[in-house]
This record gives structure tokens, sequence and C-alpha cells, in this order.
């Protein structure tokens, strides 16, 4: 047997536009009415409602919207209460299965109890959806609807008519969901669990990766790559290092401030121009934080604004940006021929290429190196904003521009690796929320075929 996704053309009317004939429009009452779903119920209110002379380090979970995260319930960071507090309660009591929804603060975040989890309590921001057994709606199915962009749009509708972000359970069982067949939900649920399954599969190989990239840049930026390409050794060969500044350093490396290995260091324009619907590009510090800038949904100044700014700062190939105000520390080479300008938000630096790789420089601007520069001179936990002066300043470990060549190439294997798995797990991403519209719209059918 196969299974395939199929359009089909055998719609009805409902009062959210076209759905399956065999499928059902109901509105929360009517799930209650009819036994698809069982109890709705928020949590705790009153007086005997925890405070936080009642928390404990371990104890029963006291689920609010923020512990709602990614599909499941955050039970590390959750508020705990004592066994006692709980059995004094009277309402909020979750049990493994049940749908759970915030509904008060950030609305619409969903999880379910999983049964491991035999005790839980509900704050008020939370709401509990209880399914039977039987073969009526299937918990998971309803998680995944509730997470619709159907659902979610008349969640917007419903928390903007009130002035706290807030949607009580009277408001709430007016919410219609649509329900197929139950062994079309389970089907439906199963496809939308497996791509969420990837999802969260790629997203940890991903953070495995940035952490073996970072062992990997600290081992780089402190021991190099000798000329055989292998890292240096200061315990067997401690002969090859010397003490620095930065400390250990290889002995054949240079400590320099940058200002000494560029040829300018300097901001964008101060004043905010006047912006064209067609124009030159005008970066500004949000433009540059994706992996590639869409010069089409960037701010647009005239040509003739853009010569002025330019007589003092211009960008050209192989200079770098290096964002200096609100964020601090993004960095892009700038390896395209587009003319552009820049605000003041924004640095320009001009590396001098027969002392250092603009390469090797960014990784350096962004490495724990430069970081803790930042940190020490701040005083401050939060940067956010830094001086020219203050950047020109920053001591840059320096190892001969071959060597600086071999430690980017060998950088680069794993910031392909990671660009690679970031770009699909947001194709991921993107399969996941058209395949929500379609399926839990019945768009798209599941349906069994005999070969």
């Amino acid at each position: 047997m196969r299974e395939t996704l199929v359009k089909t053309e055998e719609f009805k009317d409902s009062p959210v536009g076209r759905i399956p004939h065999d499928w059902n429009y109901l509105t929360i009452n009517d799930c209650l009415q009819n036994g698809l779903i069982v109890d709705v119920q928020d949590g705790n209110h009153g007086e005997a409602h925890p405070k936080n002379d009642d928390f404990v380090s371990e104890g029963i979970p006291f689920v609010m919207a923020k512990d709602l995260v990614n599909g499941q319930i955050n039970i590390a960071d959750c508020h705990k209460i004592t066994w006692e507090k709980y059995q004094s309660l009277r309402v909020g009591f979750a049990r493994p299965g049940d749908v759970l929804v915030s509904h008060k603060g950030t609305i619409g975040l969903t999880a379910i109890v999983p049964n491991w989890l035999q005790h839980l309590m509900l704050t008020p921001q939370v709401t509990y959806y209880r399914i039977p057994e039987g073969e009526k709606l299937s918990e998971k199915f309803l998680f995944w609807f509730f997470q619709s962009p159907l659902f979610q749009h008349r969640l917007e509708v419903l928390s903007a008519q009130s002035t706290r972000s807030y949607i009580g359970i009277t408001l709430q069982k007016t919410l219609s969901i649509l329900v197929p067949p139950f062994d079309e939900q389970k089907r439906i649920a199963e496809i939308l669990d497996t791509i969420d399954s990837t999802i969260a599969q790629t997203t940890t190989l991903i953070a495995k990766l940035k952490q073996m990239q970072a062992g990997l840049l600290h081992d780089l930026l402190t021991r190099g790559l000798d000329e055989n390409g292998e890292l240096r050794d200061a315990t067997q060969h401690p002969e090859q290092f010397k003490d620095s500044p930065l400390g250990r350093i290889p002995k054949d490396w240079e400590v320099k401030d940058l200002k000494s290995i560029t040829s300018k260091v300097i901001d964008g324009t101060h004043f905010t121009p006047n912006y064209l619907e067609e124009g030159v590009p005008f970066l500004r510090v949000t433009d540059i934080q994706s992996i590639k800038i869409d010069f089409d949904n960037v701010k647009k100044i005239s040509s003739q604004e853009h010569r002025t700014i330019n007589t003092r700062c211009n960008p050209e190939l192989g200079d770098i940006l290096y964002s200096k105000n609100g964020t601090i520390g993004v960095t892009k080479v700038i390896d395209w021929e587009q003319k552009f300008s820049i605000f003041v938000s924004l640095c320009l630096i001009k590396p001098i290429a027969t002392l250092v790789n603009c390469w090797y420089l960014v990784e350096m601007l962004q490495s724990p190196v430069v970081i803790e520069q930042i940190r020490i001179r701040s005083k401050q936990m939060t940067v956010v904003n830094l001086h020219l002066e203050e950047i020109r300043e920053f001591l840059i470990p320096l190892p001969p521009i071959d060597e600086q060549k071999r430690i980017i190439k060998a950088l680069r294997i794993y910031n392909n690796r990671l660009y690679a798995e970031e770009a699909y797990r947001d194709k991921l991403k993107l399969q996941k929320q058209g395949l929500m519209h379609d399926l839990l719209t019945g768009k798209m059918r599941v349906n069994q075929i005999k070969n």
C-alpha cells in the first residue's frame, strides 16, 4: 500500500469557506455537547492561587504561557509547587493527553501534556482541552489544528477585542474547529509530527555544529595551523608559543590593534536621508543580519545623497560592515558589487589586504577575543553602543597571511555545513506551514491507495 496527498473537488460550504464534504464544522461548544471534548478549563484562580513564596525548586509543575515552547511544556523552567499546595487547589489540574492553549498574555501557544507527566497545575494563563477515549477526536489533531493559520487568526481577532490580551473560557467555546473523519485526523497529525520531528532533529544538529564550531574557532585562534595544517600543541611544544596581551599565542603571531591593520574605520552618515521608492540601497543593522542581504526590501536613497555620503564613507569589495549601535557585533564582508550607502549604526572597516585577510578579520570580530574586550571596556552586562575609537583599539591576534588563509579554509568546512543545515531547517519550516494550511483545511487530502 502506498500513501499520497491528493487534491479534492468534493467540497461543501461552511462558515469558514469551502470544506471537504465529509468534514464537520463545529464550535467548541458543539464539541462539548457531542462528546468530542469532555472538559475545557483554565488554571487556578482565587485566594488560594500560588504566590512566589509557594514556589519550590522541586515539585509539581505550575505552567504559565511562557512555559509552552515549540509545542512542548518547558518543565525545566516552570515554577514548581509542593504536593500539599497542589492538593489544596480546586481547579486547573491538567492530565496526560490534555491539549493546552495559552489564552492570556501571549495568545495561542500550544502543547500536549505528555503521558509521563501525571500531575500538572495550570496558571490562569492556560486552558486545557480534555478529549475522551474513542474515535471521534484525536488530541494530536486538535493540537495541530490549534496551531493552524485559520485558528490562530481567529484567536488574534478575539484577542484584539480585549485591552489586556485575554480570551476567557466562554469566548473560547465560541471558537470553531474543522473535524475530518477520525482516520484522516490521525494521518494528518502523523504527517505533521514527522516533519516537526525532522525540524527538531535538524535544530539539534545545528546546535551541536555551533558548539563544535565554537570549539574549533577557539583552537584555531589560540593555536593556529602549522604548515602541515595541524593544530599546534602548547603542551607538547611550549617553545612554539609566547605570552601576549591576549594570552598565549603562537610564537610567529603578533597582536595588533585594529587601526594598524586597516586603512579606515568609519561609520555611516549621521543624518537620516530622504527615503525613496527606488534608488540606491541604504543599509542599516537589520539589513545585514541575514546570510544574504535582500536588496529589494531595504531603504532607498537618491543617487545625489549617495554620492554625498560616499565622499566620506565609500564601501568597496573586501571591506567589512560591523554593527556598532543597537545590536552590537554583526559583521558582513562586502562580496557584492552593487553600490550602497550605510547609516551611522554601521561601521565600515577597510582591511589592509597585505596584513589581514578580510574573512579572517570577520571571524576575529565575532570571536570571544573581541567580545571579551567589549565587555571589559563597557563595564556593563549589555552593550548597546560602541564608539569608533573603541573599535579602532580592538586587539587582534595576527598570524602570517598564509596561516590566516589556512584558518579560514578550516572554518569554512564547518560554516558551509552549518549554513546548509540552517537552510534545510528553514525549508522544512516553510513546508510545514504549507502542509498545515492545506491539510488542516482539507485543501489536500490523505488517501489510502492500493497498489
